[in-house]
């Protein structure tokens, strides 16, 4: 709300568009995840639907917005726009991947959060494709409890990484790191190209 009073103190009307269609991405991104809570059957599009709206939207935007205030031209803002979205995809799925991998103490947060809330994300999603029966009823158990008291924590982590699905949510959030630092080497050398190609670096090797 602050960057609309902003924006329209300045009458920079560019501006309030960007804002009006990221929070309506967001909202609906929010939506849709409400929608999905509790519910086993996600797909890869699914989730990564989500992530557009509720992460990469937001990150895009906001670059976005920085290079306009900055003077760039269209390409620029495009160009920049790009990059953060890439670097938001690469984010959230990384921020799935601790969930499982890291600890409390780390991430400020119970490990296996999101599955207690009833949000399976895509390393749980991989490993869900290639499932017997029996694995699934484990999920459903605790999407179904909100809790990890039937089915313990480290027993959907060892099914997670029994089909790899910890290492392929992580490929595709390289991919994207990839691709956002890509975009970011078309910009002529300077610290704040060095600056944000080390942040492409920190998104994936990051441990909270």
């Amino acid at each position: 709300m602050q960057a609309f009073a902003v924006a329209l103190k300045e009458r920079n009307f560019h501006i309030l568009d960007l804002l009006i269609g990221l929070t309506q991405m967001m909202v609906e991104g929010e939506l849709l995840q409400l929608e999905r809570i509790g519910k086993i059957d996600i797909t890869e599009a699914d989730y990564m639907e989500l992530v557009d709206r509720k992460t990469a939207s937001l990150f895009s935007a906001c670059s976005r917005l920085g290079a306009i205030v900055g003077g760039g031209d269209d390409a620029s803002e495009q160009r920049m726009g790009e990059f953060a979205w890439n670097l938001g995809m690469a984010f959230q799925l990384v921020d799935d991947i601790l969930d499982f991998t890291s600890s409390e103490k780390m991430l400020g947060k119970p490990v296996g959060n999101d599955l207690r809330e009833g949000k399976v994300t895509l390393p749980l999603i991989h490993a869900l494709s290639l499932a017997t029966a029996e694995e699934r009823k484990l999920v459903e158990t605790v999407l179904a409890d909100g809790n990890y008291e039937q089915v313990p924590f480290l027993k959907i982590l060892h099914f997670i990484r029994k089909y790899r699905g910890i290492e392929v949510a992580m490929e595709k959030a390289q991919a994207f790191t990839d691709k956002a630092r890509a975009l970011m080497l078309e910009f002529p050398e300077s610290r704040y190209q060095r600056a944000l190609l080390a942040v492409t670096g920190l998104v994936t090797d990051r441990d909270h």
